[in-house]
């Protein structure tokens, strides 16, 4: 059965059949991915964890306040 005629075929199945034809053209591309391809989204997930990590300590809420104050009396100031 060529591409066509498979799409031409859709709209005349029941709703479960389509949910069923869903769920296996699903499974099929999931069995396509490799679990090489994830491996290497997962390491550069990995890599970049921490990326952002700010120098020393985290800022205090206390910290952030007094900074975001700073800034919006500086901005309108």
């Amino acid at each position: 059965m060529i591409l066509q005629e498979m799409l031409a075929e859709i709209p005349r199945l029941t709703p479960y059949e389509r949910l069923l034809l869903l769920e296996a053209v699903s499974r099929s591309l999931r069995e396509e991915l490799t679990p090489g391809q994830i491996a290497a989204r997962e390491a550069t997930v990995e890599r970049l964890f921490g990326a952002l990590r700010p120098e020393g300590h985290p800022p205090t809420d206390e910290e952030l306040r007094e900074g975001y104050t700073d800034y919006l009396s500086k901005k309108y100031s």
